[in-house]
């Protein structure tokens, strides 16, 4: 990841997209959260779910504006996501994505602390 701006990985993942039409696969690995917090102290999990969940929905919303801030938009986000490394892959490859197509989380679920949510962009 050249940085982890939002607004510069979203920008750069639309940059992208042209090679998504030759055939290229844009993939991006990350966490929907990743609190070492949550992972010390289960109680704050509420954190995670509250993000997990915000995030999702302005996936299924098609709001890349609302993830792109989602340090301020995203509630639970200052435990669920202390640093942006494991967040910010979304952005890039939504940036890469058609924004027409839908999103769908074929994998859901909270784990160690975490969420697990898995994103397909087609």
């Amino acid at each position: 990841m050249p940085s982890p701006d939002p607004e510069a990985l979203l920008a750069l993942g639309r940059r992208l997209r042209v090679l998504r039409q030759e055939g290229v696969l844009v993939a991006g690995s990350g966490f929907m959260t990743h609190s070492f917090a949550v992972m010390r102290d289960p109680r704050l999990v509420g954190h995670v779910r509250a993000l997990d969940e915000w995030a999702a929905d302005a996936l299924a919303r098609g709001d890349v504006d609302a993830l792109v801030d989602y340090r301020v938009k995203g509630p639970g986000a200052a435990v669920a996501h202390v640093t942006a490394d494991h967040f910010v892959p979304l952005l890039l490859t939504l940036g890469a994505a058609d924004v027409a197509v839908p999103v769908s989380t074929p994998i859901e679920g909270i784990g160690m602390g975490n969420s697990l949510r898995s994103i397909h962009v087609a």
